[in-house]
């Protein structure tokens, strides 16, 4: 190569930012508490060509503890939203300022969570060296947060698929015997923590006439991680788990397990705002998807499912059933989405997923 065209690219390369972007969301003291042991594991990375960006949705700007918390960490460009645009469209407007500032990778990280020092490190390499994959996460153990203690508990190896289209964690409550000790491909990733190709991401990217959605924004947040996987398989790219890549997650609403008895009371521990969040979303899955090809078991299972959810609902939960307002008046945006959907493999071989 010659001198002249090796000082254009080094210049290039200085002028376009870090390659890398660490993208978070606050939400005043629900997120602020843990900021000084999640901050200061970023500051720990061994890899450092990184950005770190923190979205806040606090509604009070006068009285905003992540602020004041961030303000000691220089390293860290604040950007409070004034309202709470919730994790689909908050993320968006951070993928957003990291593709105009010419990233190449974006990790998706909640704020309740701590990183080994070589997390990013592994995360980076492995997209550098796997042009076909759009997705890499790492593995996240529990973080007993209370005891400041980083536990062997299994908080997700991943999301998995089920025959009815619902979704669950891989590996949740289970102890991490490190049986996983290689790549591993899995069917999608969860939003607590992924290293993103913003490549793969505008291969995927809805247009609403005002800008690209990257997670659905009529999803406010709870189920927008298993969409977007849905559509980055659809459109060929690869999704993996890197277990040599740990973080730790201090996860409030895991899954109970045992009896349904003990599950439902799990679940009447949640708010009804997340349940209703939750059902909501799941229905606009439901809907985006069910029209590709499948399996006819397949789609018995998914309406069996839907159906029950509803029955479900209606003699326990009749406050969720808000949700199908809300689904009528975005019937037409659900089916622009569907229209939009990037599909480069065939739909049918997304049935090896299905657990």
């Amino acid at each position: 190569m010659k001198t002249e065209q090796l000082l254009v690219i080094v210049i290039y390369n200085m002028a376009r930012g870090s390659r890398v972007y660490v993208g978070f969301l606050g939400y005043g003291q629900s997120t602020a508490k843990y900021l000084p042991d999640f901050l200061d594991s970023l500051g720990q990375q061994t890899f450092t060509d990184i950005e770190i960006i923190a979205g806040d949705n606090t509604l009070n700007p006068e009285d905003n503890p992540n602020e004041a918390i961030i303000k000691d960490y220089p390293s860290v460009r604040h950007y409070p939203f004034l309202a709470n645009l919730g994790f689909a469209k908050g993320y968006n407007r951070l993928f957003r300022l990291a593709m105009e500032e010419e990233a190449d990778y974006f990790l998706v990280i909640n704020p309740d969570t701590c990183l080994q020092p070589k997390t990013i490190e592994y995360l980076v390499n492995y997209l550098d060296q796997h042009s076909e994959v759009g997705a890499v996460m790492p593995k996240i153990l529990r973080w007993d947060f209370p005891s400041h203690c980083l536990t062997k508990e299994i908080d997700s190896l991943g999301v998995a698929l089920t025959k009815s289209g619902s979704f669950y964690d891989i590996g949740q409550g289970q102890l991490d015997g490190g049986e996983l000790n290689r790549p591993h491909p899995i069917f999608g990733f969860t939003g607590a923590g992924v290293l993103l190709r913003l490549s793969a991401l505008r291969s995927v990217a809805f247009d609403n006439g005002r800008y690209l959605e990257y997670f659905d924004e009529l999803m406010f947040m709870y189920k927008e991680d298993c969409d977007l996987s849905y559509r980055l398989r659809l459109a060929g790219w690869e999704i993996v788990l890197l277990p040599e890549a740990v973080i730790y997650h201090d996860r409030t609403a895991a899954k109970a397990k045992g009896s349904w008895r003990s599950q439902w009371k799990e679940r009447r521990q949640s708010s009804k705002l997340i349940r209703r969040w939750s059902y909501h979303n799941q229905i606009i899955i439901f809907l985006k998807y069910y029209f590709l090809p499948k399996k006819l078991s397949t789609r018995l299972c998914e309406i069996a499912y839907q159906l029950k959810r509803l029955a479900v609902a209606l003699i326990l939960e009749p406050f969720i059933l808000t949700s199908w307002k809300a689904i009528f008046k975005e019937r037409s945006s659900i089916t622009a989405r569907r229209r939009a959907l990037n599909i480069k493999i065939k739909p049918l071989s997304l049935e090896k997923w299905r657990q």
